[in-house]
C-alpha cells in the first residue's frame, strides 16, 4: 500500500476499505506471498495508479490500492462536498462533509460492487435515465470502491471523473511498469513464546507484521513493550487494546479512533488475536548480505515476568525461472 504522510489520510483510508461492502483485506492483516511466475491479474502492462501530475484539492486523497483486486480508496478531511462519476458520467457516490450517501438509481454505482464491473438491475438496463435515489451510506469521510477500468488490462489509461466543491475534475490513472523484483527482507521467529496460553507468529514471507494471540484458555493478560520497556499494545481477557497516545500507535497498521488523555487505551480486537506491523521488524541490514536481528519484549500483565520474542530479518533472493 502506498505510504501515507497525512494522519487524516492514514486513518480514513483505512476505515474506508473496511466500509466497502464487498470483502476487503487489509494488507497488514494478511501479507501477500511475492510473484514468482506472472504478473497478477489486471497488472499485464503496469500497474494502475493515479498520475503523479493530478493535483487534488487540500483535503482530499485518492489512491489505486490492491486487496482482492484493484480499487479506488478516496480520503478526505470531512470537509469536502465531492461526487464521483461513473463510466457513463452520471454521479453515484456523493460525500457530503463527513457524510456517504450512493445514488442506488446510477448504473456506476452497481458497477462499482465487483472488480470487473457488477451486474445492472434489469430496471436500471431498461431505463438508465431513471431519477436519482440517494440514500445515506453512513457517516463516513472515506470509501473503496471497484471500477472495471482498473482490471481491463487493455485499457493502458483512462479518466476517473469527480466534481469536487463545485469543481469538474478528471483524475488520470495511468499503467506503471513496476520495478523487477530481485527479492525480499523475510522475517523469522527464532523462539517460541514461553507463557502458556500465548502465542505467535509471523503471518507472510515479507513485511512487519506480527500475529499474537491469547489463547481462551489462559488466565493471564499480557502486554507488548516497546523498545523502553512500556506497554503499548495489550492482549486482555475481553480483546486486544493498544495505546492510541503512543507513538508507534500510528505505525502499526490498526485502525481506530482515538482515546482520550485520561483515558488514551482503545479497544482494537473483540478477540484475543491482533495482526499489526511492529517497527522493529522493519529495520533491515544496510546490506542484504547481512542479517539483522529483533527482539519483541511481552510481559505477563500485573508480574514480573517477561518473555523476549527473539527473530532474524534476512534477505531472500528471488532465482529467475529457468536459473
Amino acid at each position: 500500500m502506498p505510504v501515507v504522510k497525512s494522519h487524516w489520510v492514514k486513518k480514513t483510508l483505512g476505515a474506508c476499505l473496511a466500509f466497502s461492502f464487498s470483502t476487503l483485506i487489509i494488507s497488514a492483516l494478511v501479507q501477500t506471498t511475492p510473484a514468482f511466475a506472472h504478473a497478477e491479474h489486471g497488472s499485464e502492462g503496469g500497474i494502475p495508479t493515479v498520475s503523479s501530475k493530478v493535483k487534488l484539492p487540500k483535503g482530499i486523497s485518492l489512491q489505486v490500492v490492491k486487496t482482492n483486486a484493484y480499487q479506488f480508496s478516496l480520503a478526505t478531511d470531512g470537509q469536502q462536498r465531492i461526487e464521483v462519476l461513473g463510466e457513463d458520467k452520471r454521479p453515484f457516490l456523493r460525500f457530503d462533509g463527513n457524510k456517504l450517501y450512493a445514488d442506488l438509481n446510477a448504473t456506476g454505482w452497481h458497477r462499482s460492487r465487483q472488480p470487473g464491473g457488477g451486474p445492472i438491475p434489469d430496471r436500471l438496463k431498461e431505463n438508465p435515465k431513471q431519477k436519482p435515489n440517494w440514500i445515506l451510506l453512513d457517516t463516513q469521510t472515506g470509501y473503496g470502491w471497484y471500477d472495471p477500468r482498473l482490471v481491463n488490462e487493455e485499457v493502458a489509461h483512462f479518466n476517473l471523473s469527480m466534481v469536487a466543491n463545485g469543481k469538474a475534475t478528471n483524475v488520470r490513472i495511468e499503467r506503471v511498469q513496476a520495478e523487477p523484483m530481485t527479492g525480499y527482507w523475510r522475517p523469522m521467529l527464532t523462539t517460541e513464546p514461553e507463557f502458556n496460553g500465548f502465542n505467535a507468529l509471523i503471518p507472510g514471507l515479507s513485511g512487519n507484521a506480527l500475529l499474537l494471540a491469547r489463547m481462551g484458555t489462559a488466565q493471564e493478560e499480557f502486554q507488548v513493550l516497546d523498545d523502553q520497556n512500556e506497554p503499548f499494545l495489550e492482549l486482555r481477557k475481553n480483546g486486544v487494546w493498544l495505546n492510541s497516545a503512543h507513538k508507534w500507535a500510528q505505525k502499526t497498521a490498526l485502525f481506530f479512533s482515538p482515546g482520550t488523555s485520561e483515558s488514551p487505551w482503545v479497544k482494537v480486537s473483540e478477540t484475543g488475536t491482533v495482526t499489526y506491523n511492529d517497527p522493529r521488524l522493519d529495520r533491515k541490514p544496510a546490506k542484504t548480505s547481512d542479517t539483522g536481528t529483533w527482539t519483541i519484549p511481552v510481559k505477563q500483565k500485573d508480574t514480573d515476568k517477561l518473555n523476549v520474542l527473539k527473530g532474524e530479518l534476512k534477505w531472500q533472493r528471488i532465482t529467475p525461472q529457468g536459473k
